[in-house]
């Protein structure tokens, strides 16, 4: 046998081996490519014949974020003004923003037709990978082994938690008359959270008193969501170390209580339990799902709060019904579930604050199949924008919108109206798993603050303007005049 022969023919075939697996992955990275842009072409296509704001060359409507007035004459008028569905660019990047409740029941009721886009991985260095920027199976996987954490019966171990802390807050407002109650409010709130999620007390040196999202500002300078571009930001550096010390100050409290050197029950003791029952259940995981709950819980539920306190303070016959309701529980009573559950007026005062003014005021998401909404075909790879705000303003499911009116959410009246036209928490499989955690604390807080001091307007401040972030917020804050009561 001739061995250089041999030895030839293998490196022949070596080579040859080696330029098949070449030309299958350069084959593959063009299909790829080719599906992406059959994909981004059909998007384009839909929103060229779809209505909406005028565009401008490169950057869209990026700018439409920027302002608040525009944003709410918007959200006031886009029913009018385009009908059932409206698009929008951010950037190259169309966007289709859906709002009939008959359409988001197609969209979120199931998680057959859509997920989490691409927008949500902008937030993993702020929120972490937990279960608001999560997809597929890592989500599946954290939703099933927390789900059972957020049963009311479990959460009623908290309810003095928040009494605690909402007592703390109202003694802060002794001696006060004219407050802006927005920052004593997220206090609060931060408070109850270090306590019932973290058990520890909060203190002025917590990493989550200084968290901050720069999502909206990546959106108005779209050359930002290019990561090779935003990597080189100071913004860049400043979003990685503030997840590194929001992580490091996490696992240092969950390892202190590991160790069992701190005292007291919070959601961070249960999540270890369920991490020495399941090994798929990591130390990650905790990290990451502790520090969302504790970013997400802040400022959607003290703009909230102040929203509600000023509706309050501006209707004093709503007040003053909130005040019957509560009237057989002496100040400082021991609340439970069952005095919480009872307080069903003031619960519908809070949701109607949560239909004019949403914490989250939009969401998105990616369509994994082709849909067809009132016979218009919505390919697979659209982005949907579902926008609460704009749902909860629509005249033909809530006439005079832009009046306040808790009874809409009387029982009569929810029963006759549509389950997706309104989804302050969103709705469906991936419904915010607090929702029950955060009504039961924003009446506690409200309870508290009404039983010590009547609530009424500040001359000057009889109105408040929105503004449009992650979150919904006043602008300039909310300022609360408070009379003791006798």
């Amino acid at each position: 046998m001739d061995f250089k022969l041999v030895t030839s023919t293998f490196q022949s075939l070596t080579q040859n081996m080696q330029i098949m697996k070449y030309l299958l992955a350069s084959s593959a990275v063009v299909i790829l490519f080719l599906i992406y842009i059959r994909t981004y072409l059909r998007s384009v296509y839909l929103a060229l014949k779809l209505p909406g704001p005028k565009a401008l060359p490169i950057i869209g409507n990026v700018l439409f974020l920027n302002d608040d007035r525009e944003m709410e004459h918007l959200g006031n008028k886009a029913h009018e003004l385009y009908g059932s569905f409206m698009r929008f660019w951010v950037s190259f990047l169309p966007c289709i923003v859906v709002h009939e409740p008959r359409h988001l029941n197609i969209i979120l009721g199931t998680n057959r037709y859509s997920r989490k886009n691409i927008f949500y991985t902008l937030l993993h260095n702020f929120l972490g990978q937990g279960l608001i920027t999560n997809n597929g199976y890592a989500w599946k996987k954290n939703r099933k082994m927390i789900q059972s954490l957020f049963h009311t019966n479990i959460q009623e171990i908290f309810i003095e938690t928040f009494q605690d802390c909402a007592e703390a807050f109202v003694s802060k407002l002794n001696g006060l008359t004219d407050v802006k109650i927005t920052a004593l409010v997220n206090d609060c709130v931060l408070d109850i959270l270090h306590n019932a999620i973290l058990g520890v007390p909060l203190d002025k040196n917590s990493p989550y008193r200084k968290g901050q999202v720069i999502l909206n500002d990546r959106l108005t300078k779209p050359w930002l969501l290019l990561e090779t571009i935003f990597s080189r930001t100071t913004s860049a550096q400043k979003e990685i170390e503030q997840k590194t010390n929001l992580h490091s100050y996490t696992k240092k409290i969950l390892l202190e209580r590991r160790k069992g050197t701190r005292s007291g029950k919070c959601f961070l003791d249960m999540f270890i339990e369920i991490a020495n029952n399941n090994l798929e259940f990591t130390d990650e995981d905790i990290i990451n799902e502790i520090v969302t709950f504790m970013l997400a819980g802040q400022d959607s539920l003290g703009s909230a709060v102040a929203f509600t306190l000023f509706h309050l303070a501006k209707y004093h016959d709503i007040q003053n019904r909130v005040l019957k309701e509560i009237s057989d529980y002496e100040e400082g009573t021991k609340l439970s579930n069952k005095e919480l559950f009872g307080m069903k007026y003031l619960e519908q005062v809070i949701k109607e604050t949560l239909r004019l003014a949403p914490s989250v005021p939009i969401f998105a998401r990616v369509l994994t199949e082709d849909v067809v909404l009132d016979d218009v075909e919505f390919p697979r790879g659209t982005n949907i924008f579902i926008s609460p705000f704009l749902t909860h303003r629509h005249p033909q499911i809530y006439p005079d919108p832009l009046k306040f009116d808790p009874d809409r959410f009387s029982t009569e009246n929810v029963e006759n109206r549509h389950p997706f036209a309104y989804l302050p928490f969103s709705l469906g499989p991936r419904k915010c798993i607090g929702y029950q955690f955060a009504l039961m604390e924003m009446k506690t807080i409200i309870f508290t603050i009404l039983k010590k001091y009547e609530l009424s307007l500040v001359p000057g401040h009889e109105e408040y303007t929105l503004t449009y972030r992650t979150t919904l917020r006043a602008k300039g804050g909310i300022w609360i005049r408070l009379k003791a009561r006798k």
